[in-house]
């Protein structure tokens, strides 16, 4: 059934930024495709023959540039991932924020894209899991083939290579071999052949060859959630293990590189070496794709800047077996980018590959797909291209930024469905936050720990109080940011890890900062997300008192709502689009509006009084206590929490002591189970676009939206329209 533009839910046209390159769907035929060209070219240098291959030599990052906002270098990202496919493991980056920790943040951002899917269809294995299986097939097939005595080892040996090149899952076929492979890792006598193996493929990876196969295993055979993976993904995560994860594992102690007590140059090191390894091995699989978007980011800050040309320099020089690709707008790169990128820096990058404009065949081309695509028949189309409408708008100009198109074709859509409106002002910040709220509780990717969009909140936004001073404070070890007032001082530490050590060492470091100026206020908090293990941990005696008596000098634990991270993500995403033109504010009108919506929220940070000795009766300490977002301490069943910017009411808290984050899958919300996902997809099926607060009417439960929204963004014919009030669910036609 065709509909009218008075009756469509959802403007065709208001989708006009791409947040996430795997959202790609569409692409006007021959525009930016000479970039595109390009850049495959470049990637199919590195992975010519089947693998195992020997390391690639490394590539000048190649560097895309935008003459305008709005030309499409994230549509461009997305086109390359599809057009490579399995081809590449490919790892989308946002800034980082650190400058002395970037390879670390770097590292996590991978890890997290990682467990993306393989390839856009439903049950597609993650890109972690066919990276382990195919490295392991491979690594199996060339011990094989030199096993003396093997019966058949040339089928086993083709057998396996099949496996490397699809990296199925493990099934009651393949399952065996690797089960067999991890014995021979474990095996001493067998270890230093493997070894061998590696090193005559040219991987050397500094005496840590078993304890990476020991971890690929773990991620191969055990199940998504469960404690192998878990203990395997905090390993290449550079986090320090506890003994009895290393002793669960099979990796010796040396192998546990991590320490507790580690600085950020360490931590930082540790990271590069683990980016190193993963890249290395890539050369039994596939090659990575590493890509810097939305660098704009980093234009306000010299240190960024450095740090970027440092690693885009590093990339270079030190790894293997990937290709990196830089984004950017001309304007910003030219001006605050590429000035302070030292001239060697400056060496490491390709030529620039410009991004075109859209013309007016390919802008018809895109806006027939777009109105078919929300049921408008060949009437309503008729009257959208009526009175030569496409032609004055590309009058006088030959071809406009795809952005700058779409908007004026959203602006024809509201005035058809409502002639007698006039031009409707600039929605207000308010409500693009709201989107932005919307648009974050559907990507699962940006509900996950992320220190970076922790201390940009507490950085920029943070630099909105009245009288204060942002700095980082000089030889710490975790502490990065400091709020300073004249009597007081408001510390912050980003931690992600569960390691006993390392958070008695921040508790420590939290404890002497207190008693360092005797008569001034210090407070330091460490924000905790809920697909973060629970810490402290019960069975951390000696390290509950530690972080006990720095409670009492100001340190707090703070646990996050999923609420809570929807807004700080949403709050970085707004100031990002800011800076990238995709709204009509600026970024500093932006960034001074978010100040102000979470003043209240900033001024309980600051000013919340330190906690009181805690009760202990039975002469026990068992944990820590934890705290919310403003700073209300979390000890009784219930607590208090509010999100930033409105309460949430009374919320059900687990007392810490009871806490054991040494297990379980993450506390957040997994997909639909079938039964319920069939009547989303005949729901949304029959009615191509619907509020999904329906859709949750059909299910009879307001407490599956989470769910629902996993579901919508793993399956390949459902999509999600976020809006200031609501989200719209769309059927989408696939190939």
């Amino acid at each position: 059934m065709t509909k009218t533009f008075a009756e469509i839910a959802v403007n065709p046209f208001e989708d006009d930024v791409v947040r996430e390159p795997r959202e790609v769907s569409f692409s006007v035929k021959g525009l930016n495709d000479a970039p595109l060209s390009r850049l495959h070219r470049e990637f199919s240098a590195l992975d010519g023959g089947p693998p195992p291959r020997k390391p690639a030599s490394p590539k000048k990052a190649q560097l895309v540039v935008s003459p305008d906002r709005g030309y499409g270098k994230s549509h461009l990202l997305g086109r390359l991932f599809a057009r490579l496919g399995r081809r590449a493991t490919k790892v989308y980056l946002r800034p980082f924020q650190d400058p002395y920790k970037a390879w670390h943040s770097i590292l996590l951002l991978t890890i997290q894209e990682l467990e993306q899917p393989d390839e856009a269809r439903r049950n597609a294995p993650r890109q972690i899991e066919s990276l382990a299986i195919g490295t392991l097939a491979h690594v199996a097939a060339d011990f094989i083939a030199d096993l003396p005595g093997y019966k058949d080892a040339d089928g086993a040996a083709a057998f396996l290579r099949k496996l490397g090149a699809e990296a199925s899952l493990p099934d009651d076929k393949t399952r065996p071999w690797f089960e067999w492979l991890s014995g021979r890792i474990l095996d001493p006598r067998d270890i230093g052949k493997l070894t061998a193996r590696l090193h005559l493929r040219g991987i050397d990876l500094d005496g840590r060859e078993q304890a990476w196969l020991i971890i690929l295993a773990a991620i191969a055979l055990d199940e998504r959630h469960g404690e192998g993976r878990r203990t395997a993904l905090k390993w290449l995560r550079a986090e320090p293990l506890e003994a009895d994860e290393i002793e669960f594992l099979g990796l010796s102690a040396a192998d546990n590189e991590g320490r507790g007590d580690a600085n950020a140059q360490e931590i930082n090191d540790l990271s590069f070496r683990r980016l190193q390894g993963l890249c290395l091995l890539a050369s039994y699989y596939r090659p990575f794709l590493f890509c810097f978007d939305q660098t704009e980011f980093y234009a306000s800050d010299p240190a960024l800047i450095r740090t970027l040309g440092n690693c885009v320099d590093q990339l270079y020089v030190d790894l293997r077996n990937h290709l990196t690709v830089v984004t950017a707008n001309q304007e910003n790169w030219v001006s605050e980018i590429l000035p302070r990128f030292a001239k060697p820096q400056q060496e490491r990058l390709s030529p620039e590959i410009k991004l075109e404009g859209i013309r007016i065949d390919g802008a018809r081309e895109l806006i027939l797909a777009r109105l078919k695509e929300h049921d408008l028949g060949d009437e309503a189309i008729e009257r959208f291209f009526a009175d030569d409408w496409l032609e004055t708008v590309f009058d006088p100009l030959p071809e406009l930024g795809v952005r700058a198109m779409l908007m004026r074709a959203a602006d024809r859509v509201r005035a058809l469905a409502d002639p007698e409106q006039t031009k409707a002002p600039p929605p207000p910040l308010d409500d693009l936050f709201r989107v932005q709220m919307n648009d974050v509780r559907s990507k699962q990717a940006l509900l996950a720990y992320s220190p970076d969009a922790l201390m940009w909140f507490v950085k920029d936004v943070g630099r909105g109080q009245p009288g204060v001073t942002v700095s980082r404070p000089a030889h710490r070890r975790y502490v990065t940011v400091e709020w300073a007032w004249p009597h007081r001082s408001v510390f912050f530490a980003f931690e992600g890890g569960d390691h006993w050590h390392r958070w008695g060492s921040i508790a420590k470091e939290a404890q002497d900062l207190a008693l360092a100026i005797p008569g001034r206020t210090v407070l330091t908090y460490v924000f905790r997300t809920p697909d973060l293990p629970k810490v402290p941990r019960p069975s951390w005696t000696s390290v509950n008192r530690m972080i006990e008596a720095a409670e009492q000098t100001g340190f707090a634990i703070v646990e996050l709502t999923l609420d809570q991270v929807c807004a700080l993500h949403a709050a970085r995403e707004l100031y990002s689009n800011a800076l990238q033109g995709n709204i009509p504010y600026t970024g500093s009108e932006t960034l001074a509006w978010l100040q102000a919506r979470f003043a209240p929220e900033l001024k309980e940070l600051a000013e919340r009084p330190p906690a009181p000795p805690k009760p202990d009766p039975g002469g026990t300490q068992t944990g820590g206590a934890r705290h919310d977002a403003a700073g209300h301490r979390a000890t009784g069943p219930h607590a208090e929490r509010s999100a930033p910017g409105r309460s949430t009411g009374t919320t059900p808290v687990q007392p810490a002591a009871a806490a054991n984050g040494h297990d379980g899958a993450p506390a957040l919300a997994q997909a639909l189970d079938p039964a319920r996902l069939r009547i989303v997809l005949d729901t949304v099926r029959e009615q191509r676009i619907v509020d999904i607060t329906a859709v949750l009417g059909r299910l009879g439960r307001e407490d599956l939206r989470d769910p629902l929204l996993r579901s919508v963004e793993a399956h390949p014919n459902l999509k999600a329209h976020p809006g200031p009030r609501t989200i719209f669910l769309q059927w989408r036609i696939t190939p």
